[in-house]
């Protein structure tokens, strides 16, 4: 009989002991759910993040494209019309391509590419080679990251004659 009584004893006590330890309390509950909270904002934010820097290296590998084919295209124009070429006045042009022919514009219209990009190229005489033989090209291509936020790469180099 003792041992029927401490068995009685026992199961009184285990449920008393159940009440106290089982279940989350209101405190507890509302700290996960602001953890669960923070944590799904820091993802979705870096998610977005990642999202704009791909967007934005995508478009600066388009206009370092762009930048790089504008001094490509004046080098072909100084080697079809080397005669011509170091005359050119100072100042920024806009280049055209009509029949496979590239040509230089002086002022006029920009080059717009993609409906995006606006390409110009700055010719001006070289400082410590004669104006007669060299020119210095740079190539400027600009876009809009945002309507605020204006973005721009530019490549330069010497051209020279070369005979």
């Amino acid at each position: 009989m003792s041992s029927m009584m401490i068995k009685k004893n026992k199961s009184r006590a285990c449920p008393a002991k159940l009440k106290r330890s089982g279940g989350f309390s209101l405190l507890e509950l509302v700290l996960a759910i602001a953890i669960f909270s923070l944590s799904s904002f820091a993802i979705a934010n870096m998610l977005i993040d990642a999202n704009i820097s791909t967007r934005l290296n995508t478009e600066k590998i388009a206009a370092l494209f762009y930048t790089k084919g504008g001094i490509e295209a004046v080098r072909i124009i100084r080697d079809n019309n080397l005669a011509t070429f170091f005359t050119y006045t100072p100042g920024d042009y806009y280049l055209s391509n009509s029949n496979n022919t590239w040509a230089l514009t002086l002022g006029g219209e920009p080059e717009i590419l993609d409906s995006k990009y606006t390409r110009t190229v700055n010719i001006a005489n070289t400082l410590d080679v004669a104006a007669a033989t060299s020119k210095t090209v740079s190539v400027n291509v600009s876009w809009a990251l945002t309507p605020a936020r204006p973005a721009s790469t530019t490549l330069t180099t010497i051209l020279t004659s070369w005979k």
